[in-house]
């Protein structure tokens, strides 16, 4: 009698906690199905036994935040380099509490426990049992196997939520988001000519000739610079090593071992994470370097979504600790997120631009990505709110800095957001591009009113990767991200050498400075089945940018600058806030 008794009490407050969950409500579709991209399929295998799903809460004062960003990364704003705290965008963002109380309602209703991936409780995640993960969200999880050999868990058919809940959130992942699974190109025929090095490759010695960076090293001892690395790809230490050995004589690269941050650091090294790895600690000597790796999967196997630990990871570190400038050579289709998600993608970019957080991300290998017969934009390049590096490759006079050095690259991806408008900090550059003859016809789709990219560019070819092994003649914009981020890794350390702010969100700086990158206006991006891509043209272009940059004119350009803030020691938000039970 006392066991029916107490299961009819747990019932009782199982419906309640149900019901306040929005559990009896109607349910909406918060994001639809979805098409399966290239190189992936349906696998026999069954899907993971468990996941790690992370509910995006809605948050507040996204206007607030735009505008501060806005101002701190102005160069002509008597408020430029006034980064704002951790702590201050924690709570310019919080979410109501109203909507944090309706998600962890909905998720203890189905027996699970919520914790707090932010300070701010932005990101709530729970490991939930494939079964309770489909009940939850009424769909049907299945295991997709890519022909790169990865695997991944995901819910393609869409998914719904009780219209409480989905009230309360932007999305959830992983659910319909299918990651690009994006290799550097190994083995191309080299360009150019051996040089002084003894190398026909893009080595550091030669990145720093072409990009004017001459003896310049860190000496800011508080400044930071890290890479990203997603879905396996691994760090390896004596690759590193071997690397630095090969290329690095007489000069310093890195500063000692990288850090590792994430929950997938070791293990085999990865084509994609040692090219960035080893690329960004050849430009910039003497700046401390971390390596930040998540896999898709935590160290017990629950898949997750890698990209949304990377920002929650993000959004914990605290501005003592936090790099101030990260390279990630990560992109897709712009449609692959769906258009909510992409909105808070983009708010969470927001976040680190106005904590003086530099975002690059490499532009994509598609040249100008044509998919039945229309150019496609790629992401997160394509976000406002990060700066785009697209591909050079050497010209007649590589590796020596000056006009003829370098020219388009085919594979560098550029175009025109179909989700985003055109900032107003390119607007003028953009307009003088699209005034020109010789471009693509109209026909093929492009949104000549959306945001333009890439910003900048840098080498894309020639590059040699040691990842286990030696791989020469590496090309893609996977090596221009993390070249460009080396150089402006090393001018923030300019600016903090003098207790001056880092640099921040880049892209009204680099407009406002087009002068000082290399102009490229030769070569042009690949169209593909659609015919001829984008061609470089003088100014600002969807191949190359504005340029790829001069390190010798950027460093006087910094002198002109306000000062902003000196960066921050110590910050009570930090990773310890993860563990965090709401």
């Amino acid at each position: 009698m006392l066991r029916c008794l107490t299961w009819l009490v747990a019932s009782i407050l199982q419906a309640a906690a149900g019901e306040s969950a929005g559990m009896g409500s109607k349910r909406v579709m918060l994001e639809s199905e979805v098409a399966l991209p290239t190189n992936w399929q349906v696998s026999d295998m069954p899907p993971s036994a468990e996941l790690e799903l992370t509910f995006a809460v809605k948050q507040s004062g996204l206007k607030e935040l735009h505008d501060a960003l806005m101002r701190v990364s102005t160069p002509s704003s008597p408020d430029y380099g006034r980064h704002l705290s951790n702590e201050d965008v924690q709570n310019m963002t919080a979410p109501a509490p109203h909507h944090v109380e309706v998600v962890t309602a909905f998720l203890r209703a189905h027996g699970v426990k919520p914790h707090a991936a932010t300070p701010n409780q932005d990101f709530i995640v729970a490991s939930v049992p494939i079964g309770v993960a489909e009940k939850m969200l009424s769909t049907k999880y299945v295991r997709l196997l890519h022909s790169s050999g990865a695997e991944i868990t995901r819910a393609p058919s869409g998914y719904s939520l009780p219209a409480e809940v989905a009230a309360a959130v932007d999305f959830v992942g992983p659910t319909v988001h299918i990651p690009g699974v994006h290799r550097p190109r190994p083995l191309e025929s080299l360009q150019g000519t051996a040089n002084e090095s003894g190398f026909g490759f893009n080595s550091p010695k030669n990145l720093r000739s072409l990009y004017s960076v001459g003896a310049a090293e860190g000496k800011a001892s508080a400044n930071k610079m890290a890479v990203t690395a997603f879905l396996e790809q691994g760090y390896g230490k004596g690759s590193l090593e071997r690397f630095w050995k090969m290329f690095c004589s007489g000069i310093t690269c890195g500063k000692g071992d990288p850090k590792l941050v994430g929950d997938a650091t070791t293990g085999s090294p990865g084509t994609e994470s040692m090219l960035d790895i080893e690329t960004i600690t050849g430009v910039a000597g003497n700046i401390e370097a971390e390596f930040w790796g998540f896999a898709g999967r935590s160290p017990d196997n629950k898949q997750n979504e890698p990209f949304l630990k990377w920002l929650a990871q993000l959004s914990s570190t605290g501005d003592a600790d936090v790099p101030k400038i990260f390279s990630t050579s990560y992109g897709e289709d712009e449609g692959s997120w769906s258009y909510p998600a992409s909105q808070r993608l983009n708010v969470e970019f927001q976040k680190a631009g106005a904590r003086g957080i530099s975002l690059l991300y490499a532009a994509g290998d598609e040249g100008a990505n044509c998919k039945d017969s229309k150019f496609v934009p790629e992401g997160p390049g394509s976000s406002p709110y990060v700066t785009a590096v697209g591909g050079t490759a050497p010209g007649s006079s590589w590796p020596k800095a000056g006009p003829g050095s370098e020219t388009a690259i085919g594979l560098s991806s550029g175009g025109f957001s179909n989700y985003w408008p055109m900032p107003a900090y390119q607007k003028q550059a953009v307009e003088k591009y699209l005034q020109q003859t010789g471009l693509p016809p109209a026909s093929l789709g492009y949104n000549v009113s959306g945001r333009a990219y890439p910003d900048i560019s840098a080498q894309a070819t020639n590059f040699f990767v040691w990842a286990g092994f030696p791989m020469p003649g590496v090309s893609g914009t996977s090596c221009a991200s993390p070249t460009a981020a080396g150089v402006f890794a090393l001018l923030n350390d300019i600016r903090m050498q003098g207790g001056k702010s880092s640099l921040g969100f880049l892209n009204p700086l680099i407009y406002d400075n087009q002068d000082a990158f290399n102009d490229i206006t030769t070569g042009s991006s690949s169209g593909g089945f659609c015919g001829s891509g984008w061609p470089a043209k003088e100014g600002w272009d969807a191949v190359t940018g504005v340029g790829t940059p001069n390190y010798s004119k950027l460093a006087k350009a910094m002198d002109s600058l306000p000062a902003g803030n000196a960066p921050r020691g110590g910050n009570t938000l930090n990773a310890a806030k993860q563990s965090f039970i709401v």
